[in-house]
């Protein structure tokens, strides 16, 4: 397997990694044979790779979890059986593709399985800030209520207009934002200590934020330093103001006000390790790499 160069796009839910991976497809890079497609709150798709997407839900459906990978109690090691399953559909894919990415939130959930299964694999970290994240929750599962009513008629169209729309937000919010922080936190920790343990060379972690002024920086450093065949896309062709929800403060919600302290270590510790939190010295580090 070491022949190939495989990169793996991981990041919270919400993160922005459906949109990261829209445009490293549109640079060229293969991300899977068949994606997932458009639902709400991702209109352009999710542009995940169903081998993987399906493989995961189950891993996580036989350890009696949801497979949305809603979780953020650590998972019942892998069987020899399944790392052998996740392990055919790399070899699967390395056959037909030299060069290759795939993108699943559930990926961070089993991190230090791809580690053992990949060791040469690149990872292109997607961060984005705790609150950010967990707003865009809230407001997807708004969102998929207020169209689940919109079809309704009759009484049940009634009741929602009149009595159920009317302070939806606020309970959504007082129910799930601790939930989704822990979440969050979970995820984020997983990613973090999965990093020190890769050489510096082999991640990248980047605000999806970012993008929008430093595309051509990432571009030239998946080529340049890690070796990508890729063809440059304007990173705005795709991303447009407005696309990712805004936020709001989620600190009202939130009962454990460790948790937010928790989440601020691991944000600060994640964008330390981020080479574009110093556009600069990406710079610099670029221009050595042309030399």
């Amino acid at each position: 397997m070491g022949k190939n160069k495989i990169l793996v796009i991981t990041g919270m839910h919400r993160s922005g990694t459906s949109l990261i991976t829209h445009w490293l497809h549109e640079c060229g890079l293969h991300v899977g044979n068949e994606l997932l497609g458009a639902d709400t709150g991702n209109e352009n798709g999710h542009f995940e790779d169903i081998d993987f997407l399906n493989s995961h839900k189950a891993l996580l459906k036989s350890r009696r979890l949801s497979d949305n990978g809603f979780t953020a109690s650590p998972l019942k090691p892998l069987t020899h059986e399944e790392k052998d399953k996740l392990r055919d559909i790399i070899s699967y894919k390395n056959d037909f593709n030299q060069q290759w990415a795939w993108k699943d939130p559930r990926t961070c959930l089993f991190l230090d399985t791809y580690k053992e299964l990949i060791p040469g694999a690149f990872y292109f970290v997607v961060l984005r800030d705790f609150q950010s994240v967990i707003s865009s929750l809230i407001y997807r599962m708004y969102k998929q209520r207020v169209t689940k009513y919109a079809s309704k008629k009759g009484f049940g169209a009634f009741m929602w207009r009149h009595f159920l729309r009317k302070g939806k937000m606020e309970k959504l919010c007082k129910k799930y934002c601790q939930r989704y922080l822990q979440l969050w936190i979970a995820y984020n920790d997983a990613i973090l200590q999965h990093i020190k343990k890769l050489p510096e060379e082999n991640y990248m972690v980047a605000d999806y934020s970012i993008l929008v002024e430093y595309d051509r920086l990432v571009f030239e450093y998946l080529v340049n330093n890690w070796g990508f065949t890729l063809q440059y896309f304007d990173f705005k062709n795709i991303y447009k103001d407005g696309q990712l929800s805004k936020s709001f403060d989620i600190s009202p919600y939130i009962k454990d006000k460790s948790l937010i302290s928790k989440a601020v270590r691991i944000e600060e510790a994640l964008h330390q390790k981020s080479i574009l939190h110093h556009p600069p010295a990406l710079m610099a580090t670029l221009q050595g790499a042309l030399l």
